[in-house]
């Protein structure tokens, strides 16, 4: 009885998590620009609203904004980006002020919800590349996930039970960090079906294959 009520609880808890943070959350999510279309199509969503999220790849300070490169990601229902081992591509955010680089790691995920301004050349190692930009409105940076590892569990190990002791009930639980889980694999080209190449860009975001691309 006792277990099933801490399950019910534990249920509820987890339903009400399922939430973007406040400072993430939007009038109407419906108008949001997806990646796709702000990558095929800048002109015509140019101004719009996104959110978005991902990994940090560079984070460039400048006299009174901060440029943060970032790998996309889904995200998940509640906003953290789902890393995995492909992308759809990069894009950069730009945020007013001064963002240090020992928080904002390379690595880190984050989340922004931002006007698209459209798209900027640049480059990847060496590869030219187009990135979507957009100008942040809020942003949340997602802590890091420990990996813990719970080899024994035990419920009730020194309370009689219908005056018998009860055996301990054993259970190896492993909670994984954000680079264990979530692995999510696509397939198939980056660029969408049926749309064109944004006007003044020279390529379509090139998806990352591994984590090995981030440079």
């Amino acid at each position: 009885m006792i277990i099933r009520v801490c399950l019910i609880f534990m249920a509820l808890g987890l339903a009400g998590c399922a939430s973007y943070p406040e400072k993430l959350q939007v009038t109407d999510p419906n108008v949001l620009v997806s990646y796709q279309d702000a990558a095929s199509k800048a002109d015509q969503v140019k101004g719009q609203s996104i959110r978005w999220g991902g990994a940090i790849v560079k984070v460039e300070n400048k006299e009174k904004s901060t440029m943060l490169e970032m790998v996309y990601y889904p995200l998940t229902s509640y906003g953290r980006p789902l890393s995995s081992d492909e992308s759809m591509g990069r894009f950069r955010i730009h945020v007013n002020g001064f963002m240090d680089p020992m928080v904002y790691q390379v690595g880190r995920l984050m989340t922004f919800t931002g006007e698209l301004t459209g798209v900027e050349e640049g480059l990847v190692g060496e590869h030219k590349y187009v990135f979507p930009s957009a100008n942040v409105t809020n942003y949340y940076l997602w802590k890091k996930l420990q990996r813990i590892d719970i080899s024994r569990v035990d419920i009730w190990p020194y309370d009689y039970w219908f005056n018998h002791y009860p055996r301990p009930f054993s259970r190896r639980v492993i909670i994984r960090s954000s680079n264990d889980s979530g692995r999510h694999h696509s397939t198939g080209s980056s660029r969408p079906s049926g749309v064109s190449l944004p006007s003044g860009a020279s390529t379509y975001p090139k998806p990352v294959s591994s984590a090995n691309d981030i440079k």
